[in-house]
């Protein structure tokens, strides 16, 4: 059987050229930090003072890594990736607070205020307490 592509030197064997070797991309790091901190914001929502400010150090990493991978740095999809998840915990952030300012304002909330700032004790309070979560729940 004959080697369909001779090597120059007439051996009749044929070694593949070796690659190049792969130039480093530039790391774009302000993509990771804002993956790491769209995460992080997500997970710590339920410490609101940490998981909003996360947040939004999420969506401003996010968008200036998304400028940075435009003249050519790596990791566009971490950024975009953290700018989403930073936009997420906003936004739930922002459902959370609508639902607990709706709550607080209904006629259950409004005696519930009533009835805390009339008690006197602390047993009262909790009274008070139990009888709007008796009251919601119904």
């Amino acid at each position: 059987m004959s080697d369909p592509y001779p090597s120059p030197e007439g051996s009749g064997t044929h070694t593949a050229p070796a690659p190049a070797p792969a130039r480093p991309g530039r790391r774009n790091g302000l993509a990771v930090a804002a993956l790491v901190t769209g995460v992080a914001s997500l997970l710590l929502l339920w410490l609101w003072f940490v998981g909003i400010p996360l947040a939004l150090v999420a969506i401003g990493l996010g968008i200036a890594a998304l400028r940075r991978a435009r003249g050519g740095a790596g990791g566009r999809g971490m950024a975009i990736s953290g700018l989403v998840l930073g936009s997420v915990t906003v936004v739930i952030a922002g459902i959370l607070v609508a639902v607990g300012v709706s709550i607080l304002n209904s006629d259950e909330g409004k005696d519930l205020r009533s009835c805390v700032n009339n008690a006197r004790t602390e047993q009262d309070r909790q009274d008070c307490s139990n009888r709007f979560n008796q009251d919601v729940g119904n």
